[in-house]
């Protein structure tokens, strides 16, 4: 397949997905997490039952938008920071791409939010969720920092503290909070970086 076939499979990949986490916000929104099924979410969406199970194994991840390609996509940025730069930069580096402009959907998050806080069934599926992503960077950090994650703490520790910033900057945001996501990221990891003193 050529690159620009790859690139044009990708998109229509992402923008699947999109349809189907879209589909399943909207719907539950609507009628309630119970109250709608994988069948409604894949004919809202335009897909069949298969295709949104192709792409999310569960209804709750279908709602979270929630992928294992999320994780392989984490580990690609990751490996494409040079070796050498400091470990917290590329974190930032690969938050900064995930909350580009043509990654992060402001309405769509603030959606997903009033989504979780409504429906607290969800609650064990967005923390299984954040303990996966969790233990992946903290894999690939250990294997950066060149350090085995069950003898340190120091991986774990750092990509808790940065995915903890990175909601409080989110959370600010849907608080009213003044400047952008973006500006917040900048200074919670500054913050990380030099200390809270």
């Amino acid at each position: 397949m050529s690159e620009p076939d790859c690139g044009l499979r990708e998109r229509k990949k992402r923008e699947t997905r999109m349809a189907i986490h879209r589909a399943a916000l909207d719907l539950v929104e609507e009628a309630g997490f119970d109250a709608v099924t994988t069948d409604q979410i894949a004919a809202r969406a335009g897909v069949s039952p298969r295709t949104l199970f192709n792409y999310f194994p569960t209804k709750e991840s279908a709602v979270l938008g929630a992928t294992p390609a999320d994780l392989d996509e984490m580990r690609a940025l990751l490996d494409a920071r040079p070796a050498s730069e400091p470990i917290l930069q590329s974190i930032r580096a690969i938050v900064e791409a995930r909350l580009s402009p043509t990654t992060y959907d402001p309405q769509l998050r603030a959606q997903r939010r009033r989504v979780i806080l409504s429906e607290p069934s969800l609650g064990p599926a967005l923390v299984g969720n954040n303990i996966r992503a969790e233990n992946v960077l903290t894999e690939l950090v250990a294997d950066r920092l060149g350090l085995d994650p069950r003898e340190s703490v120091r991986p774990r520790v750092t990509v808790a503290s940065a995915l903890a910033a990175v909601r409080a900057c989110i959370e600010h945001q849907h608080s009213g909070g003044s400047g952008t996501v973006e500006e917040a990221v900048d200074e919670a990891f500054l913050l990380l970086e030099h200390g809270f003193a």
